[in-house]
This record gives C-alpha cells, sequence and structure tokens, in this order.
C-alpha cells in the first residue's frame, strides 16, 4: 500500500500514533470520528500492510548518562567492508548506522558518556577504517515521521 492508499482518517490515526503510540483505541475514535474497533481494524490493516512497521518507546540517552552524541562517518579499507559492518553493529553505542554512497560507507550516530570513550571505541576500527568523528552540538531538525 502506498501514500495514495491512505484516505485522510488513516493519516489522523497515524498522526495520533506517532504523537503517542500509548494512545487507546477509544481515544483515537474520538478523535477520528470511529468506533474503538473500526480503529483496531484499521491500524492492523496498516500493520498488515506494512505501514505499521512496529510500536516502540524513544528513551533519553542523557537521563541515562550519555552526555554527548557524536557522527561517525567510517570508509573501510579494501576487503574490510563486511568485518566494518560487524564490529559497528557489535558496538551498543551505535544507536543508527547507515550504509552510504560517496567516499564513506557508513555514517552512524553513536552516544557518549564522555569523550574520553572515543578512544576505546573507535581504537578498535583503525586498523580496518578510516574514521571521521564529529559531536553534536545541537539538533535543529528532531527525528521526525516520513512525510504521508
Amino acid at each position: 500500500m502506498i501514500k495514495q492508499g491512505l484516505d485522510a482518517t488513516d493519516r489522523r490515526i497515524l498522526d495520533l500514533l506517532l504523537h503517542d503510540s500509548r494512545i487507546s483505541l477509544r481515544a483515537i475514535g474520538a478523535e477520528v470520528g470511529l468506533s474503538a474497533p473500526a480503529v483496531r481494524d484499521r491500524v492492523l490493516r496498516l500493520e498488515d500492510v506494512g505501514i505499521i512497521d512496529s510500536f516502540s518507546i524513544r528513551l533519553n540517552p542523557r537521563a541515562l548518562g550519555f552526555t554527548l552524541e557524536a557522527v561517525l562517518r567510517v570508509e573501510p579499507l579494501p576487503g574490510k567492508m563486511k568485518l566494518v559492518e560487524r564490529m559497528l553493529s557489535d558496538m551498543p553505542e551505535i544507536v543508527e548506522c547507515s550504509v552510504v554512497t560517496g567516499d564513506d560507507c557508513f555514517v552512524a550516530r553513536m552516544v557518549l558518556r564522555d569523550v574520553a570513550e572515543l578512544d576505546r571505541l573507535l581504537g578498535p576500527l583503525h586498523d580496518v577504517a578510516r574514521t571521521k568523528t564529529s559531536i553534536v552540538h545541537r539538533q535543529p531538525v528532531p527525528p521526525r515521521r516520513a512525510p504521508f
């Protein structure tokens, strides 16, 4: 199902769930003018066709002691792509990682308790890749949903 298959009610349901994934079906129904069972059917259909991928929570890294965020660009040395991918996957501090085109093969976001953690995290990578790290100063565009 593509964007054209979403009606205004589906889009409103998605907006409500994106704002608060714990909202009750009854509350959604009150907002969109449907019964709770009708909302449930729509949500199930949106899951079945893959528009809703999952329900989750977002943790606050700062509240867990991770006071810094960094962007890591990684260019594996020849023949080391799979090894680097596995190493990045094994680092719990990496909270997001994408394979990209261009000079770098990977762009990752990581959370750190302090800047000294960079040596521990990046040291093993230096034998298999070139890295460039930038500390995040602020985030003028926070994570947001895809337009629909």
